[in-house]
């Protein structure tokens, strides 16, 4: 299988390639996995989150009055800055309709 400019650099996938990450030509699946892609958003997460938790979460934590509620609160709080970052990465490296394909 010849892989063509606008075909996914990842092997054994033929879809189209929407994203550039460097030389390296993405579909969306294979973006949304990218490595460096993925372990940023998880530091992002991870710090962002932890300091948004902290401001709106505290008095819960500290109380002590953690309810299923609360936890899923939580985790949305961890998942907007994790699906943010996601999102800026791959609107960053959007391949343009009018870009020149090059590789």
């Amino acid at each position: 299988m010849a892989i063509g400019p606008t075909c996914c650099s990842v092997s054994d996938c033929n879809r189209a390639a929407g994203y550039r990450f460097g030389t390296s030509a993405r579909c969306r699946r294979h973006a949304l996995t990218y490595r460096p892609v993925v372990r940023r958003a998880i530091v992002v997460a991870l710090f962002v989150g932890t300091i948004l938790c902290i401001i709106n979460q505290a008095d819960v934590l500290l109380s002590g009055h953690l309810t299923a509620f609360v936890v899923a609160k939580i985790g949305l709080t961890y998942l907007v800055p994790f699906s943010v970052s996601t999102y800026s990465a791959l609107a960053a490296n959007r391949v343009q309709a009018n870009e020149p394909q090059s590789m």
